[in-house]
Formats: structure tokens, sequence, C-alpha cells
């Protein structure tokens, strides 16, 4: 954790786009808060204010969706993720849509835009889940477990049958400098095989390209990728998102092997179902008090596909 204060926005930032799985136009109006609120996203054709927490996720269907009074918003981890990965908890997040835009599959532009908005300290001590002893869930051969550690350390496996993804591990100890350089820009993924199946239940939409990383038995169809396992850093770039949904900072050790969007929120909701295995604490000071968020983000080195 790098810094014990609360982060809000110091500008409020625009970004419009439209959605992978339903090719619809949505606007974001990303808005800083003067007090403690948590992210909360306020869907504005009918005013209804969603908190970002996991007792709202409502369907995980390849995106993340948050769901209050009969209203929906989808595909909200990219931008959770990159919210919490820079270490803004607190903002209001205007939506005009059903599901937030893709843009180019990763977090990046989220990234950027944020960068732009700048932040500034707001009042009160910045409360993290201190994990107390290991959480588990299981599905199958799929699983993830949270252990004590000091700070967010994330280790992550994926094992795909396909020969261009494969079996896939990384590990890292998470920083907002971490992510920008090692997560934020890793772009959402797919295998060709499974494009017509996702549109026949009317999903993948409006994904081409330029939004997702798209696997043949041969390789990548896109001209490159931006790291080498880009795949796994997707992923741990999608668990950052749905953290955010326990509605605090997480401090401690997170492994998941062949994991996705359900079992990550199954782990969150894991952990707050279980209040002797966690505690709240206050972070301490590690760094320069603030420094904000007035460098560019850095671009990815892409590497031959």
């Amino acid at each position: 954790m790098s810094t014990r204060y609360l982060q809000t926005l110091r500008h409020p930032v625009t970004v419009e786009g439209r959605g992978l799985h339903s090719n619809l136009p949505c606007r974001v109006t990303l808005r800083p808060v003067e007090q403690a609120t948590g992210l909360q996203f306020l869907h504005t054709p009918t005013g209804t204010l969603i908190p970002a927490k996991a007792e709202l996720v409502s369907d995980l269907s390849l995106a993340t969706t948050l769901s209050r009074d009969g209203v929906k918003l989808s595909t909200v981890e990219h931008l959770l993720s990159a919210l919490a990965g820079l270490e803004i908890e607190h903002a209001i997040i205007e939506v005009d849509g059903a599901e937030l835009p893709i843009l180019d599959g990763s977090a990046a532009p989220w990234v950027q835009a944020l960068t732009e908005a700048g932040t500034r300290i707001i009042p009160g001590p910045r409360r993290v889940i201190r994990i107390l002893r290991p959480v588990e869930v299981r599905q199958g051969g799929k699983w993830m477990k949270v252990s004590p550690y000091p700070g967010l350390r994330l280790r992550y496996t994926i094992d795909f049958d396909h020969p261009a993804i494969g079996r896939q591990t990384r590990e890292l100890t998470l920083t907002p400098e971490k992510f920008r350089r090692e997560l934020g820009s890793a772009r959402t993924f797919c295998m060709d095989r499974d494009i017509e199946f996702m549109r026949s239940k009317g999903l993948a939409l409006g994904g081409s390209l330029d939004n997702a990383v798209v696997f043949s038995a041969e390789g990548p169809l896109n001209e490159s990728l931006r790291f080498e396992d880009e795949a796994v850093r997707h992923k741990m770039l999608d668990l950052v998102g749905d953290l955010a949904t326990l509605g605090a900072p997480l401090m401690g050790l997170v492994e998941a092997h062949a994991a996705g969007h359900a079992m990550h929120i199954a782990l969150v909701k894991a952990i707050l179902a279980d209040p002797t295995a966690w505690t709240w604490a206050d972070v301490e000071e590690k760094a320069p008090a603030h420094r904000g968020f007035h460098h560019p983000v850095p671009a990815a080195h892409p590497l031959p596909a």
C-alpha cells in the first residue's frame, strides 16, 4: 500500500466508447467526492446509485455486472481495476448506458483518463481489510485462496487447453507503478473457436481485434502481443477489479488457479462471510504522503506475435 491517505479525483473526466458485449454506445464521467463514499456508480437515466459491492453482483457471464432496483451495469471490472490499481477508492461514476465501454480491451485508457484527472486527498484514515487466516474457495479443478501478507500480492495461474495459450503463471506485489507497468495494458482475450458461440448468446457483439486478443491454434490473430504472457496478466487485471467489490483495499496474498470472474467474486463473498478471518487495519505510510498522478502512462512494449 503506497499511501495511508484516502484519495479521490482532482477533476472530473469523461470517457466514451462502445460495449464489448452489447456494442451499444456509453458515456462515463468520473467525479470527485468530498468525503469517503467508496466507489459508486450512478446510472444517469434512472438516477439509480449502485455501490461497487459484491452483494450487488448479479451476473458473471464473461464480465462482472452490478444490479440494483432492476438496473444493470455490465463490464465494470476494467474501470474498477484501474481505480483500485491506482488506489483511488472514492468516486462517483456516472454511466448513461447498460455496459461500460470496452475501449482497447485493457485498463490502460482508464488509467490514462485517471492520470489526466489527477488525485487529491479527502479527510479520514485509509483502512484496509487485513487477512488473519486463510480463506479458500474451490469448484472442481478451479480454486482461489487468500492468506495473510503485508500488502496485496497476487499469484495467478491459467491453464487453457489451447496451444497458443497453455499454462501461464505470474506473481507480483501490487503497487500503482506495477499496475501501470505490468497489468494495466493487458487486453481481454478469447479463442477464435468460441466467437460464433458467444455471439449466438448475444455476447461479444462489439468485439474486434481493436479491443481483444483473439487466439487461433497458430497464435494470436492480432499483429502483436503487448506481453508474452498477456493472457494471465489480463486475468490478474480482472482480479484487481473484482477485488474492489470488497468495498475496501485488501491486504493479503491472493492465489488463483484456473479462476475467473465467478471465482473472484466467490472469494470476495467468502472473505466477507467470515469476520474471524480478517480485521480492519489502518495503512502505514511507506512512501511520500501524496504524489498524485501527473505523469503519462508508459506505453506497452509490443512483442512479436
